[in-house]
């Protein structure tokens, strides 16, 4: 495939503001490209760039082999159609009339508005589901009807890219998706390039074939969004605390915000050893983890969620193959573990034989014991794990807690 698009070192200032430097990238016919960063970061002076809307200071934007600077406006409008954020008009135009109006760089001089035409835009509205809407009055229509309104008008143009700029940033999830997965079957179906800025992280991870993240005018990485997606480059350039993982469902990596405002806790050197198992240790794992403590996890199964979450959180913990028992190397690892924390936390996992000895383990050590309180049944070992509460309970160390919140309180002393 040829590259329809090409940016070589553009850079973009008003005054002594530089805006974008140094941004090079390509993009070939049938190719998805979306651009992500925080705001502010120059993601839609890209777009003004590429469809001269504003000047560029030094750089060069290459259109299908033709140099941006030397194509006339209703030439580019051939080549490229933009979908902005939204598009409002004051006058009462009906949708056939607002899609139609993508027709205009085809219609100049003489040429006036033919049979041709008229086909190109039904088929457009066609191919956006829009042609039952004909005849409502644009401004009538809810937001997103209107954005698959433009993007047929994008259509219409018949050029070879078309331009998102934030396509989503004022619809519900549901209209999101809809959105996207109409431009993704439209480029599919016309071999379009696509260049879309998404806020939306996620969504662009999906349904992008490539990823560009800019911060502070400059392109941190560009890649597949396999390779962009990764916590080493978005924790710092959105400034938040969050997790990167596999969703399993789409194949695709996704984010989950965790928080903003990190909350360390300066001066305290606690080292916590977690027992877990189940998923019952996911939230204080990341609770601790994230105040900065030093944590460790007991033997967990891998494929577990607790362990999921250790290895998204990079915490260490003492890993077996799934439906095996405790070995003694592990049961060696799990006590070095132990042995060098301050205190124990004992999650409301269940307790079968295979996970018992995690459990039985806290008899002689001397570390202090927290264990979350639960009415429901842990014991699945035929008393087994019971009777080896009730000796932990006996002992000076071991303390209750009714919930993770009193856990944090503690360790906050």
């Amino acid at each position: 495939m040829e590259n329809i698009l090409k940016i070589e070192n553009l850079l973009i200032a008003y005054g002594d503001k530089v805006i974008l430097e140094n941004i090079s990238f390509a993009v070939k016919e049938g190719e998805f490209l979306g651009i992500i960063g925080p705001n502010g970061t120059g993601k839609s002076t890209l777009i003004k760039a590429i469809t001269e809307l504003i000047d560029v200071k030094g750089g060069k934007i290459t259109i299908n082999g033709r140099d941006n600077r030397e194509i006339s406006k209703r030439d580019r409008a051939k080549l490229i159609a933009v979908v902005p954020q939204e598009f409002s008009i004051d006058f009462e135009f009906n949708v056939f009339d607002i899609v139609m109006m993508g027709r205009n760089p085809h219609m100049y001089g003489k040429k006036k508005k033919g049979e041709n035409d008229l086909d190109i835009v039904k088929e457009a509205m066609i191919m956006t589901n829009t042609w039952q809407l004909k005849d409502r009055l644009f401004n009538e229509l809810s937001g997103g009807e209107k954005q698959r309104i433009i993007i047929a008008r994008a259509l219409a143009q018949q050029t070879r890219i078309i331009l998102l700029d934030e396509p989503t940033a004022h619809l519900d999830i549901h209209h999101q998706l809809e959105i996207l997965e109409l431009v993704r079957l439209l480029k599919d179906k016309r071999n379009l390039a696509i260049i879309a800025v998404l806020h939306d992280i996620n969504m662009a991870a999906r349904f992008s074939d490539r990823l560009i993240l800019l911060n502070e005018g400059k392109v941190v990485v560009e890649g597949t969004p396999e390779e962009v997606i990764d916590e080493k480059y978005l924790r710092k350039v959105y400034k938040m605390e969050m997790l990167v993982r596999q969703n399993k469902v789409l194949s695709v990596k996704e984010i989950v915000p965790i928080r903003v405002m990190k909350e360390l806790m300066n001066g305290k050197k606690v080292r916590i050893h977690v027992i877990c198992g189940g998923g019952t240790g996911e939230q204080i794992l990341e609770m601790i983890n994230s105040l900065g403590f030093e944590v460790t996890c007991g033997v967990l199964n891998r494929g577990d969620s607790d362990w999921d979450m250790c290895r998204l959180l990079r915490i260490k913990c003492v890993e077996v193959p799934p439906f095996s028992d405790i070995s003694e190397k592990e049961l060696s690892e799990n006590r070095r573990l132990l042995e060098a924390a301050d205190l124990v936390l004992v999650s409301d996992v269940p307790y079968g034989m295979r996970n018992l000895k995690n459990l039985e383990q806290l008899i002689d050590i001397d570390k202090r014991i927290y264990m979350k309180r639960t009415q429901s049944q842990v014991d699945f070992t035929v008393g087994l794990a019971t009777n080896i509460i009730k000796k932990l309970e006996k002992k000076d160390n071991f303390r209750y807690i009714e919930s993770y919140n009193e856990f944090i309180e503690i360790i906050r002393g």
